[in-house]
């Protein structure tokens, strides 16, 4: 008696990897760097950690925020609304923009390399699949890790967004695979594990803090190769 339930999982080929708060993430953070550029140009002291609250409200009210200038800009003086007498997109936004666009703004994960190392020593591409605008692949050559992927799918660049699965084909079409032989890494339940679902991919969500790996979510990118011994999708190539 057969069941898709009982079938061997597909023979992995490939990991594609979300980027914000997947591998990168703001240090200290997004607070503090609103804090500091907004100071510097109105000579007003913000508290990092209220903005902080401000801006997760403001992203949370974005329904598919398409990473855009203007997009951004919004997203910006909606956090500060009420904090100052001017809005940012008139004085300070130009600045902010630049600013996470640099590399000592964001923090790389410890265990990417290691990570990295050690999915490309068995055979298996790698590649990002990220909703960012057009900074990030100069952010990524600054940090020195475009070199470790061979394709790198922007929204920005394609012009469409997870969890459109659109995006995801793009990328198994760009590594000459078909979806089920790629695995998607992410951190958002809806654009990272729904859409790369949704395309045929494999997909294992990153939830922060979860202290043992489940079915599909590992709490640091540090259990992704047990996991993926586990789920077998390397026959008998273990990891």
């Amino acid at each position: 008696m057969s069941s898709a339930r009982h079938q061997p999982p597909a023979t992995l080929r490939a990991v594609t990897f979300d980027v914000g708060w997947t591998f990168l993430s703001v240090r200290p953070s997004v607070g503090h760097v609103y804090a500091r550029v907004a100071r510097d140009w109105t000579g007003q002291t913000f508290d990092p950690r209220r903005l902080d609250r401000r801006f997760q409200a403001a992203w949370r009210r974005c329904a598919d925020f398409d990473h855009s200038r203007a997009g951004w800009m919004a997203l910006v003086d909606a956090t500060f609304a009420g904090l100052v007498t001017e809005p940012p997109s008139r004085t300070f936004f130009g600045e902010l923009y630049r600013r996470f666009g640099q590399p000592d703004v964001w923090r790389v994960d410890p265990h990417l390399p290691e990570v990295l190392t050690r999915l490309r020593s068995h055979g298996l591409r790698l590649g990002i699949v990220s909703n960012w605008d057009l900074r990030l692949r100069p952010l990524l050559r600054a940090l020195d890790l475009e070199r470790h992927f061979d394709v790198v799918i922007i929204s920005a660049e394609v012009g469409f967004s997870k969890p459109s699965p659109a995006i995801f084909l793009r990328a198994a079409d760009m590594l000459g695979l078909a979806p089920q032989e790629i695995l998607h890494v992410g951190d958002d339940p809806r654009q990272d594990y729904q859409g790369a679902r949704h395309a045929g991919f494999q997909a294992v969500r990153l939830h922060r803090g979860l202290r043992r790996p489940e079915p599909r979510r590992i709490g640091s990118l540090r259990h992704l190769l047990p996991w993926i011994r586990r789920a077998g999708f390397l026959g008998t190539r273990g990891l």
